[in-house]
């Protein structure tokens, strides 16, 4: 049987389609296109109303190019948080939520197993024991019901680039005031230790070079498995594991749990991009309550120093909300002074918006549409120009990079499409490369021109896979 999977939303659920599509594979389906498929699968999203307005928009309009004998199953985030409105579009034959995807097989149906799937999962990969039990192993992961079988269900992956996102664990013991995840997704569930190792070898030896952590709470990485600094324990068995040429990078970690271990794993281990993406959400004590978010500015402030002491050419992301219930001007004001003291070097900021049965959806003061709208254009303006002078700061510099694409120039040159060590896949910069290096290759360049957020590069060196590619950090 045929299937195609469509995905909607971050790159958790990227890490999810892949599964049920390994899934499928084990149990004898194919991939294909939509046209040739007996199954389309949409992982939908429910992050927040226009997420779950395209989720609505892309089941309508895939029902409506059905083709006979083509059954629609929508599955994931917004297949669990409204099941109802989901069920409820007409040509939607069946809903798999995000508790229970790993049983996608059931509910195509129609094949058999063919083969096992290839991931084993090592337990002996180097962590902390904790009362008797191996942190990893999966006795200790027994919970109620199906969720988080994703954890111990073993999935193949298949590398579709040489970036691959690898999620850590799912949920968030968190409860932020503007968030529905938890009530979708539950409280944090940690992957074992061991599994995660063996997922990201398979990954490599399939010739991903970049493996990017994913989590909705990354430094909680292990709590539940009661290791703690689990995240530095992590990366130190990563480390150990992989090649010397493999970038890991760390997404979606939460500024309070990024410890003095965290910081001094990051610093010493040549495979961590010197990057990190740490959600902040805004800078004002009152709004961080209001949002249910510690209130301390002063020691986020205090962190970044420690990250750039420790790691000086480190590239910081972060994430903010403006125009949340009661957001003043005062307050909107501490915000833009903090980015301005922070001087990160990217940023994201989201227009407040009220999502029903959340904390925040009931509180007073609501900010008008067109202030909210004022205060986005200008905290971008304000950001815009620190990224502009972070970015200059790599003219001249020599930075390894990971080519992603070819094509032209305008003029006819050859041009090449990469990352560096400061730029996140989809949400960051990128990094032109004049040339035609292939696909997957490192290559060391010496940056010519830069923008706000992007820098042209001539190349010094190309070099393959496990030829000296070991240095994933600029170099002076």
């Amino acid at each position: 049987m045929n299937y195609h999977i469509i995905t909607l939303g971050c790159p958790k659920n990227s890490v999810d389609s892949e599964g049920m599509g390994g899934i499928l594979r084990a149990r004898g389906h194919r991939a294909s296109a939509a046209a040739e498929a007996d199954v389309i699968i949409v992982n939908t999203c429910s992050f927040i109303a226009a997420a779950r307005d395209e989720t609505l928009g892309v089941l309508r309009e895939v029902a409506a190019a059905k083709l006979a004998g083509q059954r629609l199953i929508a599955a994931g985030c917004m297949a669990e948080s409204h099941p109802e409105i989901v069920r409820a579009v007409p040509g939607v034959d069946a809903i798999i939520g995000t508790r229970e995807w790993t049983r996608i097989d059931e509910l195509v149906g129609g094949a058999v197993a063919v083969a096992a799937p290839a991931l084993t999962i090592d337990l002996t990969a180097s962590a902390p024991a904790a009362q008797g039990v191996l942190p990893g192993d999966p006795a200790s992961l027994v919970v109620p019901g199906a969720y988080a079988d994703w954890r111990t269900t073993p999935i193949q992956r298949q590398a579709r680039g040489p970036s691959a996102y690898v999620k850590i664990s799912d949920g968030c013991n968190l409860r932020c005031a503007f968030c529905t995840i938890p009530s979708f997704k539950g409280d944090m569930r940690s992957k074992a230790l061991g599994a995660i190792v063996a997922e990201a070898r398979e990954l490599v030896a399939q010739g991903v070079r970049e493996l990017v952590l994913v989590a909705q709470h990354l430094t909680d990485y292990g709590r539940d498995l009661r290791i703690d600094d689990g995240l530095a324990h992590l990366l130190d068995a990563l480390c150990a594991a992989l090649p010397a040429d493999v970038w890991l990078r760390l997404m979606y970690a939460y500024p309070h749990g990024i410890t003095p271990r965290l910081i001094a794993t990051m610093a010493h281990h040549p495979q961590v991009c010197h990057y990190l993406d740490m959600p902040l959400q805004h800078a004002h004590p009152a709004t961080l309550r209001r949002m249910r978010r510690p209130p301390d500015s002063e020691r986020t402030l205090a962190t970044i120093r420690a990250l750039r002491h420790a790691m000086p050419d480190i590239a910081i992301r972060s994430t903010f909300i403006v125009g949340f219930p009661g957001e003043t001007r005062e307050e909107f004001d501490a915000l833009l002074a903090f980015l301005r003291e922070a001087e990160l070097d990217r940023v994201g900021v989201f227009r407040y918006s009220p999502e029903p049965g959340t904390a925040a959806a009931t509180l007073p003061d609501p900010v008008a549409s067109r202030i909210v709208e004022r205060r986005w254009h200008e905290v971008m303006q304000v950001q815009q120009a620190i990224s502009r002078q972070r970015t200059r700061r790599m003219l001249g510099r020599t930075l390894r990079v990971l080519i992603e694409g070819n094509g032209t120039a305008d003029d006819g040159r050859p041009i090449a499409l990469g990352r560096s060590y400061r730029d996140a896949p989809e949400v960051d910069g990128q990094v032109f490369v004049w040339g035609a290096p292939s696909v997957g290759a490192w290559c060391d360049v010496r940056v010519v021109r830069t923008s706000d957020y992007d820098v042209w590069a001539e190349p010094v060196a190309v070099l393959q896979a496990g030829h000296g590619a070991s240095e994933p950090t600029a170099r002076p």
